[in-house]
């Protein structure tokens, strides 16, 4: 029976032939269709069954093979690009990563004793958390047992420390005024957004720390020379504490109130993108990735990393047990988002350490797959906290 490695061998051909589409081809969030193409495409060549209509997400997919009752191994892969700026966050490795893992994983399963499945979750709009709450809402992942993804990263971060993050839009509402014939007629919308904008500065100085409260001005008025009826601004408000969070959200929607007051307008408030939960790192599934890090000779990495970021996983992590390792895939100095992270993701130093972390999760798989009571002790962890 081949090892994971030597079947993994054998995909590196398509694997990277997947990640250069992707990063050859950019598609920004719910536009990935030229990527979702070309998944299924390879999947189908692997004898995977796709299902690729999934309600409400026109560019995801699933897609799995199984070998009869057992643990159920899910690997998530992600593919859409940034606006203007193409895969500078890589997801044209985590793409490529996940198919790897999933195509090598099944190959050996299949080829084995041992009983079970393995799944594929194409999961699009990461960027605008869209991807992974859609098919957690309409049941596909629970198909699978456990969830996986990798990251690259400019550091090795083994137990990811995302936080919980909603957006809003903040509509203020007043009435329209020439602004020198008749100012006294109006109420100004802009004086509400102003006021919103410098409270909310204001109470940034008494937040806890990885608190993150940012915001741009979407619609500041029609002309100079009209009172502004109606003004718009966007707001994201993050922190990792749940409870914490839920107040520093009501904080900031009461001050859009207040503000409205104020001016003497009236307010609207919208969330414009579903609300991302903070990641729930399983600590068995975190510590079957180290034992084989360790074995690849990677032995020093972060634990219980802090960040102001987010990712719609953290969703997948509080439902079932999952883990989103960040690994160091690019230059000490490129951070994601960045035109330097953009070039480093296609360099030959990215391409062998994807190669290396598809290998990384689909060994976790295959010692879940061998050893079923490894699930007991990975549902144990999830039913904590």
């Amino acid at each position: 029976m081949k090892t994971i490695a030597e079947i993994l061998e054998t995909k590196k051909a398509d694997m990277r032939e997947l990640e250069k589409f992707l990063y050859d081809n950019p598609e920004i969030e719910m536009e990935e269709f030229k990527a979702k193409e070309k998944f299924i495409e390879l999947l189908e060549k692997e004898g995977f069954e796709i299902e690729k209509e999934i309600e409400g997400l026109p560019t995801a997919f699933v897609a799995h093979k199984s070998n009869g009752e057992g643990p159920s191994i899910g690997i998530c892969s992600e593919y859409d690009a940034l606006p203007g700026i193409g895969h500078a966050c890589g997801h044209n490795l985590i793409g490529a990563m996940g198919y790897g893992a999933a195509v090598t994983l099944a190959e050996w399963l299949l080829n084995s004793d041992y009983k079970g499945s393995v799944y594929l979750f194409g999961t699009p709009a990461e960027e605008t958390g869209r991807g992974k709450p859609g098919l957690l809402e309409t049941g596909w992942f629970k198909k699978a047992d456990v969830a996986m993804m990798t990251h690259p990263s400019k550091e090795n971060i083994v137990t990811s420390g995302m936080i919980n993050l909603e957006g809003y839009d903040i509509t203020f509402h007043g009435r329209a005024s020439h602004a020198a014939g008749a100012p006294e007629n109006g109420v100004n919308a802009l004086d509400a957004a102003m006021i919103f904008y410098s409270s909310v500065a204001m109470l940034r100085q008494q937040l806890r720390d990885c608190s993150r409260i940012h915001m741009i001005i979407t619609n500041g008025g029609a002309a100079v020379n009209i009172i502004p009826d109606k003004t718009q601004l966007r707001v994201e408000i993050r922190h990792e504490d749940v409870k914490y969070f839920r107040e520093l959200v009501d904080k900031v929607l009461g001050i859009a109130e207040y503000a409205a007051k104020a001016a003497g307008c009236t307010v609207d408030v919208e969330m414009f993108e579903p609300p991302i939960a903070c990641m729930k790192n399983n600590k068995v599934l975190v510590e079957l990735y180290k034992k084989h890090l360790h074995e690849h000779g990677i032995t020093q990495y972060i634990e219980n990393f802090k960040s102001g970021g987010c990712s719609d996983m953290g969703n997948v992590s509080q439902e079932m047990p999952a883990i989103h390792p960040s690994m160091a895939m690019v230059r000490p100095d490129s951070d994601e988002h960045t035109l330097e992270f953009l070039e480093d993701v296609d360099k030959p130093f990215a391409i062998e350490r994807m190669y290396l972390f598809a290998q990384c999760m689909a060994e976790v798989g295959a010692d879940i797959l061998a050893e079923p009571k490894l699930l007991d002790d990975i549902k144990a962890d999830f039913s904590k906290d």
